[in-house]
């Protein structure tokens, strides 16, 4: 129980999705003797004045303790990166998480092959349909399902392998006791029940839009590939592809109408060398081999696919992902307070989405503070740039980080492996 502490206050010291812990637990084995470490020690591992050296050096461990008692009285599980039962593909990634939070049953991922589906919240009728026949015909041929639990494309891949009786794994850009959105709360009692919902963030961690892409290289890393089934150029479908492509892992992505823009990132990642996917034989044929005993393409053809409407009645769903009212629900019975969301923000995203190429970054950029404008700026124009090299006494890498991540989400840059940023 002591290590598991140890782990808890590790994860609450490391910001996800950057290499802080991967530089710790390379130098210092444990997470105890990362904490009994000296300040100078630690500085000479990831520097000091990287956004987690306070956390580390401060060596708080009362919020440790209360994630503990949380975790223990509601029965979630933890997973640290030590234990026998963490996903072997998750250490071999950049920035690995600490641990991971689950609800539902463990899986044993030697003996799984999972599979990304991922796509847009708002998707079209093809996009709804493919997404559930796709990703019940994988279910039914042995794979597993990996989603974000989003509206859309996840929450319908979600509901087509439940269909089927297969596996579902969730990673949530939230607390494990947070059901986001609240729709979908059935959605996830029905996967605890036989799949496992998954998150790096500690309970009471609000969904929080930051979250949201770090969580995305947990979904591609941990899946044999990821199909990408609708989504803009910028989006968070497209996030996910990416990650999946630096993993090396492959991509496959549906061909749709031309005219509809929620192709565009399907046609732009085919462009760029993706799989196509027509159907899950696409899939089954080249992964197969690769996992014989698991897939059994035959199995795909053994039974009738279930009617979806029904399935989605069952599950509570709505028959689109048109709903633009946000709600936060405990899992657990908890209720965080409502987050308010301004009418300009969303006047703002609108014209953002109607904008192209430079016309449409500096519709973004308008849309933020000058200091973010600022830290973009001193990226250059061609190639990439370390971290540090956009830090000065009035933007201390703390600050570069936090605007580096919001122009992130808005697909204005791109993160790179190395602590290394890039113009999108």
């Amino acid at each position: 129980m002591e290590d598991v502490l140890y782990w808890i206050w590790l994860s609450l010291s490391c910001t996800p999705g950057y290499t802080t812990f991967d530089k710790l637990i390379a130098e210092f084995d444990t997470p105890r003797k990362i904490y009994d470490a000296t300040d100078e020690q630690i500085a000479s591992c990831i520097g000091s004045r990287v956004r987690d050296y306070t956390y580390l050096t401060s060596r708080d461990l009362e919020g440790a303790k209360t994630v503990l008692e949380f975790c223990t009285r509601h029965k979630v599980g933890i997973l640290t990166y030590c234990d026998e039962g963490y996903p072997e593909a998750l250490r071999k990634i950049v920035s690995s998480p600490v641990l991971l939070y689950y609800r539902g049953k463990l899986p044993d991922f030697k003996s799984l092959c999972p599979i990304a589906v991922v796509g847009s919240r708002k998707m079209s009728a093809y996009g709804q349909r493919s997404a559930f026949t796709v990703a019940a015909d994988l279910a039914r041929g042995g794979a597993a399902i990996v989603s974000g639990m989003a509206r859309g494309v996840d929450a319908m891949a979600m509901a087509g392998a439940l269909s089927e009786g297969g596996r579902v794994i969730a990673f949530l850009g939230s607390g494990i006791d947070i059901c986001y959105p609240e729709e979908h709360l059935a959605l996830a009692r029905e996967t605890v029940k036989e799949g496992c919902i998954f998150t790096e963030y500690a309970p009471g961690t609000p969904p929080d839009r930051f979250n949201f892409p770090k969580r995305n290289r947990l979904i591609s890393g941990i899946c044999a590939a990821t199909l990408v089934i609708e989504g803009k150029e910028q989006s968070g479908a497209m996030i996910t592809a990416r990650h999946a492509m630096a993993q090396g892992r492959p991509v496959y992505a549906l061909p749709g109408n031309v005219d509809s823009p929620g192709s565009a990132a399907t046609h732009l990642l085919l462009r760029e060398g993706a799989r196509l996917l027509t159907s899950a034989d696409d899939v089954m044929r080249d992964l197969e081999p690769l996992y014989c005993g698991i897939l059994n393409p035959f199995a795909m053809a053994s039974a009738e696919p279930k009617e979806m409407a029904g399935v989605l009645k069952s599950l509570s769903l709505a028959a689109s992902a048109e709903k633009e009212k946000e709600k936060e629900k405990g899992i657990l019975g908890a209720l965080l307070p409502k987050r308010k969301k301004a009418a300009k923000a969303e006047a703002v995203r609108e014209a953002i989405e109607e904008s192209e190429g430079e016309d449409r970054t500096e519709a973004l950029l308008s849309s933020m503070d000058e200091q973010a404008r600022a830290v973009y700026e001193r990226i250059p124009q061609e190639g990439s740039c370390a971290l540090e090299s956009l830090c000065d006494e009035s933007l201390p890498l703390r600050a570069v980080m936090k605007y580096l991540l919001k122009l992130e989400i808005k697909g204005i840059v791109t993160m790179l492996p190395g602590e290394r940023v890039e113009r999108a």
